[in-house]
């Protein structure tokens, strides 16, 4: 039962008078009373496949979801015999459509009989695949994207899994699926797929703030169809007072296997900051891999020449690495989640090749969920945990550029950047052996552009390779503000101190950046 009271009169239009306002005892109300009646339930579920059934053997009803006992409810009816069809054009049957169905309501038994009908229609296999609006474009690879194959059988799993590739090449705006009425005399079936293709170059940059590093300025330059067969060519400048760094990476997708790439790379890095000084260059190479929904994994050879000044020291590595990354993404947004999780673990070993004998093996796990709270207005709370690891060397062996730092916008947001952790006799930041790091966010949508964010974060870095509790964790907490873009949201976050050092922080800090802080 609901009780309504009706809303008040609108107002007028504007040039029009208001007419005689309703006194209060001529307000209604207005009162619904639901009697939801005896429940039915499913009694006989029977499917049906009409002549010629060309061999199609159907799944049982329990199977399509219809189960006897079950509330007889009319949607699982209509889903059971959706999952029906595509049962048969997954077996072949590309023509597969549902005859009238039978319902019979026993009302002295409160039950529900149904006769699902299919007409399979013959089995069919896969003539040529075609691609139109393609030009530029190989159809060698095209064809590495589709899992459809000339001559195999008709799966409808096997088109639907191929227009999302070839939507997710990022090299058409539009993909659909055309197939003829029927089978050529052979019983094959072409597929035609009509792309319509974006713009393979792709110019942009953003600007951003950080009250204790500074504005930083980034532009970058991609292009998605490099040598013609989907290579995608990124490269990327990013400036500010203390980073100055130019990349580039070119991925070489389909390469192998189908979801493998193989990935080139090279950097030029410049830093001042309060824990060193360093320049460094950079080139690797590696290999990528789909290996389920959601799931990557890569392992690559790097190898990066730095020169490090460090509490007035200077010194010269040229490091031998070999990264490895596993990463789980089940979540429903790559850049504003609002349900789900993701994982990933990194691990690399290295050896510096100039025959100082400095070896280390360097490994971080990080987690964030995000669990929707209500839907509107949407109300998403978030949390992030990360824990870092280099075991093999002494804290001074390895070299300042690669030891665990916490503190800023990406860690513990209000204490500055990388100043929650070891600190020198000058107040600055050393670094360690480990690190560990938990933030957690509540984002609350108050429109479809705007958004509020109220955070903690906490976090720290310490000496030995695994994170000492004793040592405790630095505190920040802040409120953001959250404004929606086509490419994520744009990020305003002011952060105070919780556990505030007079020698060490400052009274707040301010973040300017785009996408959400995780």
């Amino acid at each position: 039962m609901a009780v309504e009271s009706l809303p008040p009169p609108a107002e007028p239009p504007l040039g029009e008078e208001p007419g005689p306002p309703v006194a209060e005892s001529a307000r209604a109300l207005v009162r619904f009373t639901v009697e939801p009646g005896p429940r039915y339930r499913l009694d006989r579920r029977a499917i049906e496949v009409l002549e010629p059934s060309h061999g199609f053997r159907p799944p049982t009803p329990s199977a399509l979801g219809l189960k006897r006992g079950d509330p007889a409810i009319a949607q699982l009816v209509l889903d059971a015999e959706a999952a029906l069809v595509r049962a048969a054009q997954r077996a072949g049957h590309a023509f597969a459509r549902a005859a009238p169905r039978e319902v019979v309501v026993d009302h002295d038994r409160r039950t529900m009989e149904v006769t699902l009908r299919l007409e399979p229609g013959p089995a069919v296999r896969y003539g040529p695949i075609r691609f139109t609006g393609a030009e530029g474009i190989s159809e060698r690879y095209l064809l590495r994207l589709v899992p459809a194959r000339e001559g195999s059988r008709f799966d409808v799993e096997d088109l639907e899994k191929g227009r999302a590739a070839l939507a997710d090449s990022g090299l058409f705006a539009a993909v659909r699926t055309r197939l003829p009425d029927r089978p050529d005399p052979d019983g094959r079936l072409p597929v035609t797929f009509e792309l319509v293709q974006r713009k393979h170059r792709t110019i942009g940059g953003g600007i951003g703030f950080v009250t204790d590093e500074g504005p930083n300025l980034r532009a970058f330059w991609e292009h998605r169809n490099f040598f013609g067969a989907g290579e995608r060519l990124r490269t990327d400048l990013q400036l500010s007072p203390v980073r100055q760094s130019a990349d580039a990476q070119l991925r070489k997708p389909e390469v192998g296997a189908r979801g493998q790439s193989l990935l080139f790379g090279a950097a030029l890095l410049a830093e001042q900051l309060d824990a060193y000084e360093a320049r460094s260059a950079r080139v690797s190479a590696g290999v990528e891999r789909r290996l389920a929904r959601g799931l990557q994994g890569s392992l690559g050879l790097a190898y990066r020449f730095a020169d490090i000044e460090d509490r007035g020291e200077r010194e010269r590595f040229a490091l031998l690495s070999l990264p490895g990354r596993l990463a789980l993404d089940r979540t429903d947004d790559l850049f504003d989640p609002s349900r789900g999780a993701r994982v990933a673990v990194e691990l690399a070993p290295y050896w510096d090749t100039l025959g100082l004998g400095s070896h280390f093996v360097k490994g971080r796990v990080v987690a964030s969920a995000y669990w929707p709270v209500r839907n509107r207005p949407r109300l998403v709370l978030a949390g992030r945990a990360a824990v870092g690891t280099i075991t093999g060397a002494a804290r001074d062996s390895v070299p300042a550029d690669e030891r665990w730092y916490a503190g800023g916008g990406g860690s513990v947001r209000g204490v500055p950047f990388q100043k929650a952790g070891p600190i020198d006799r000058r107040g600055d930041p050393v670094g360690g052996r480990s690190v560990f790091e938990v933030s957690t966010e509540l984002r609350w949508s108050i429109t479809e552009t705007i958004g509020i964010v109220g955070f903690v974060d906490a976090g720290n870095a310490y000496p030995a390779s695994l994170p000492e509790p004793s040592a405790g964790l630095r505190l920040g907490a802040g409120l953001g503000l959250r404004y929606a873009t086509p490419v994520g949201p744009l990020r305003l976050d002011l952060a105070v101190p919780l556990d505030k050092k007079a020698e060490v922080d400052d009274p707040f800090q301010l973040y300017l950046s785009l996408g959400q802080a995780f």
